[in-house]
């Protein structure tokens, strides 16, 4: 008799282009009906178009571009929703991991120059370029992973035995959303069009004879993308942001805004509490010493204003994971440096990786 192995090693990867849709900030939702095979892995999400630049345009403030989309949605009938997340938040998650292929390999090098570049590929790499007086051809890209890692399918989704499924995407209403330019977006920036294309990645069953770690498909987990936004009311105090102590916690992001744009170097110390346990020194460390922290973790900093409690990395894995049972309170606190204008605009976009464990109980 065979050992049984994970289903991973019995499982062929499938791909379908989804059908391409305009997408129009301030226009109507795109939803994308999905292809119910098998376990759906992950969605790569594409934007693609132009706009044209006025000559004598001044970009005073800008946040991460792929706040372009206000939100992703997967809702689930009778089900946990994993993704209700915004682009921004989600780009993020992306940049926090480098196993979202189908199958474990190294990181994904930069396109290749000269006789060896592709040009096809360096078409779809993220870039929004701001040139004055020209037309502007930009691309970006997402991932929308519903597995934990490339490894461990858990939360991979079992369309084939559920209703009809649609993702769902939100855009900004205005490019002034994440752009401010000298005379106002409405002015400067004109001719915009783009098309969305999204590849559905799912995993066939397992052969009815394969001898399969019973579970292993990864279909009795949920990995939930969630966020909240909280208002930053004063500089040179604690803002407590209060994270909902359930399910298992994999990462929590923060994006710090500051009088409109994403902005780091005003942020003096953050904490992180669990229960009563303080994962930092009570007063806080300083935001410098966190990004340091981040990218040794990681591999590189994250964007500008972005801090990231991370208890799924792979020298840790599951060790690192926060269990909620019986934790009534988690926050983290973020300061802003005495004296700091506030501006309009103010607040912290926390978003929360979780694994549900939906066979929890049975």
């Amino acid at each position: 008799m065979t050992t049984p192995q994970i289903a991973l090693l019995f499982q062929r990867p499938t791909r379908k282009m989804l059908d391409a849709q305009a997408f129009v900030p301030g226009g109507n939702d795109l939803r994308f009906e999905l292809d119910q095979n098998g376990y759906l892995d992950m969605l790569r999400v594409n934007l693609t178009g132009s706009y044209a630049a006025a000559n004598t345009i001044t970009i005073t403030k800008q946040q991460l571009v792929h706040a372009i989309v206000k939100k992703f949605l997967l809702d689930v009938p009778n089900r946990e929703t994993p993704i209700n997340i915004s682009g921004s938040a989600m780009r993020v998650f992306n940049l926090r991991n480098n196993d979202f292929g189908t199958f474990p390999a190294d990181p994904v090098p930069p396109n290749r120059t000269g006789a060896e570049a592709n040009a096809l590929y360096a078409t779809r790499e993220d870039v929004f370029p701001i040139t004055e007086d020209v037309t502007n051809d930009f691309s970006l890209n997402w991932i929308i992973p519903f597995h934990r890692s490339v490894v461990d399918h858990k939360g991979a989704l079992p369309v084939g035995g559920l209703p009809k499924l649609y993702f769902t995407v939100t855009p900004c209403n205005s490019l002034a959303d994440f752009l401010t330019t000298t005379n106002g977006v409405a002015t400067d920036l004109s001719d915009f069009a783009a098309v969305m294309t999204v590849e559905q990645v799912s995993f066939s069953a397992p052969p009815a004879d394969a001898n399969v770690i019973p579970g292993t498909e990864g279909a009795g987990y949920v990995v939930k993308y969630d966020e909240q936004i909280d208002v930053i009311e004063a500089a040179g105090v604690a803002q407590r942001v209060n994270i909902d102590p359930t399910d298992i916690i994999l990462a929590i992001e923060h994006q710090v805004t500051i009088d409109g744009v994403l902005d780091g170097v005003d942020v003096d110390r953050l904490y992180f509490k669990v229960a009563e346990s303080y994962f930092t020194d009570p007063n806080g460390i300083p935001s410098w010493q966190k990004t340091m922290d981040d990218a040794a973790e990681h591999g590189a900093p994250f964007p500008e204003g972005t801090f990231m409690w991370d208890g799924d990395l792979p020298s840790t894995g599951a060790a690192g994971w926060i269990h909620t049972d019986g934790i009534n309170k988690i926050e983290a606190g973020i300061t802003v440096k005495t004296g700091t204008s506030l501006g309009s605009i103010a607040n912290i976009r926390t978003a929360v990786c979780r694994l549900i464990d939906l066979t929890a109980g049975a």
